[in-house]
C-alpha cells in the first residue's frame, strides 16, 4: 500500500519505506539499491513503487543509458 490507512501503518506503507531507499549513498544501480534494501520491502513491486514515488517527487535522478541512480540536487 502506498499510503497509510486505518489498517496499514506508516511503517508498512510505501511512504514509510522511502527513507530506506534514500539511505544508500549514491551513485548506484537499481540492482545494487534493491540488494541493499530488499529486506525492508515485502516484494519487488513495493520497491519499484518507492523508487517511482521518489522519482516523481524529484528526489532521485535516473540515467537510463547507464542505469545509474543519484539523489537529485
Amino acid at each position: 500500500m502506498i499510503t497509510p490507512s486505518k489498517f496499514i501503518t506508516l511503517q508498512q506503507s510505501i511512504l514509510g519505506r522511502l527513507p530506506l531507499v534514500l539511505a544508500l549513498p549514491p551513485p548506484y544501480t537499481i540492482h545494487q539499491l534493491y540488494k541493499h534494501v530488499e529486506d525492508g520491502f515485502p516484494d519487488i513491486n513495493e520497491f519499484i513503487y518507492a523508487v517511482d514515488v521518489l522519482y516523481v517527487l524529484g528526489k532521485l535522478d535516473v540515467d537510463l543509458e547507464s542505469g545509474i541512480v543519484r539523489h537529485a540536487a
